[in-house]
């Protein structure tokens, strides 16, 4: 449920800002499509914190490219753990009037999982597993209050997953990607009433002023308000 008593929340020694609600407000899509970058840019506008896939804390991340049959599953596990962390950590900033933006969530990691294991990297045992320790880490889980899902041509996806430069994603192939986009397009579909969805076509990185104005307009709310006065502390 989204706050509604104003927040303040320190950004430095010499300011605070008012926010009108704390909010979790979750960026989903397929790799690539540009979360990260949206993430940060929302997280430096408003203030809020910011929490990233953990792409170099993956000790697996390298081997799955490599040869994922054999390290999908130890894989998965090890983001969905780093994911439930995440989450709870967002949950309990929230409860101390702190805002986070994050970059994936949990749930979006079982729709990687769903996919290794529809391309076969991933062992009718070791997927089923995997489910049921999601299944029993989700009652501590809450859906975040707002989902931006970014969506974009698959074309266009795989231009950007080459230009990143990242060695061990040059053999995904656009089969995968499509289907990730389909399988994120299925799940905000499901959780439309549940939570606050946004769509966004991404094929063209818009200001993050627009994403903001979008998203004050569809909640009725202001994010963020001017520096209301100078901190005493």
């Amino acid at each position: 449920m989204l706050a509604s008593k104003p927040q303040n929340v320190k950004l430095g020694s010499l300011e605070r800002a008012c926010y009108t609600t704390v909010m979790h407000i979750a960026i989903v899509g397929c790799l690539g499509v540009g979360k990260s970058q949206l993430t940060k840019a929302l997280a430096d506008h408003l203030g809020y914190r910011g929490y990233y896939e953990p792409v170099k804390e993956n000790p697996y991340l390298d081997d799955f490219y490599a040869d994922p049959k054999r390290h999908a599953a130890i894989m998965q596990f090890f983001m969905l753990t780093s994911r439930f962390r995440q989450h709870l950590e967002i949950q309990d900033l929230q409860q101390h009037g702190i805002s986070a933006l994050q970059d994936q969530t949990i749930f979006g990691d079982v729709l990687y999982g769903q996919l290794t294991h529809e391309f076969g990297f991933m062992t009718d045992r070791d997927y089923a597993t995997y489910k049921d320790h999601f299944e029993a880490l989700r009652p501590m889980l809450r859906l975040p209050d707002v989902v931006i899902h970014l969506a974009a041509d698959t074309d266009m996806i795989a231009q950007r997953v080459l230009s990143r430069g990242r060695e061990a994603e040059r053999g995904i192939d656009a089969a995968y990607l499509r289907r990730l986009s389909e399988l994120f397009a299925i799940w905000v579909n499901s959780v439309r009433d549940k939570t606050s969805v946004i769509e966004l076509d991404w094929n063209s990185f818009q200001p993050v002023e627009d994403v903001v104005a979008r998203v004050e307009k569809d909640l009725a709310v202001q994010l963020r308000l001017p520096v209301v006065a100078p901190s005493q502390a």
